[in-house]
């Protein structure tokens, strides 16, 4: 290997919505409106837009306040069981990426995720491609959000890895830039064969 090549690498760092897991916010706000008075886009934007289900996401708000809060500011006609399985159930397998992933099982594998605790613990339970990863960081329990750089320097921690040894795999390119900031190398998640693809290109799999 030449001098100027970058080293091997030791670490896969996967996003976990939009690349392990598929997810559908909106669903949520339309299965709630079967509870109270209010459309789903107005309960679209009192959840998520108002910037309130990111303080969910940094542990600011437990599910258990998030969703007293919204049952009295929405007058939602439901207990927590049926909110948190509404809440819950919104995720799916990307296509293709279990397999995928199974046969990264030679690296260090690590989820770093924006989530609450009720949404990693329904995919952790649900989806077992999770128990594949060596840790998981989580906004919730960090009290940060992608892109500030805690939340990676964090990731860089768990791996025991140089930047340059890490390759991060996420949908958004704002999270891929800060975290190519820190020296981390990044692929764009468009699919699982896209990611094939590019993993064999930098020599992750073999062709």
């Amino acid at each position: 290997m030449a001098s100027s090549d970058p080293p091997p690498f030791t670490t896969i760092i996967f996003d976990l919505g939009k690349v392990i897991v598929d997810f559908d916010h909106y669903s949520i706000c339309q299965r709630l409106a079967q509870h109270c008075a209010s459309p789903p886009d107005i309960l679209y934007e009192k959840i998520f837009a108002s910037g309130m289900e990111k303080q969910l996401d940094r542990g600011r708000i437990t599910p258990e306040i998030f969703f007293q809060t919204l049952k009295a500011d929405l007058d939602l006609q439901l207990d927590m069981a049926q909110f948190r399985d509404i809440w819950n159930t919104i995720f799916s397998l990307m296509p293709g990426m279990e397999l995928l992933i199974q046969r990264l099982k030679n690296y260090t594998l690590i989820c770093l995720s924006n989530t609450n605790q009720w949404h990693f613990e329904y995919c952790l339970q649900h989806f077992p491609v999770l128990r594949n990863f060596h840790a998981w960081i989580l906004s919730y329990e960090l009290g940060a959000r992608k892109p500030e750089k805690v939340i990676f320097q964090k990731a860089l921690e768990k791996a025991q890895a140089l930047p340059s040894e890490c390759l991060y795999i996420d949908d958004v390119p704002e999270f891929i830039a800060s975290a190519e900031e820190m020296g981390i190398r990044g692929i764009a998640f468009v699919s699982a064969e896209h990611l094939e693809r590019q993993l064999k290109e930098r020599g992750v799999l073999s062709l």
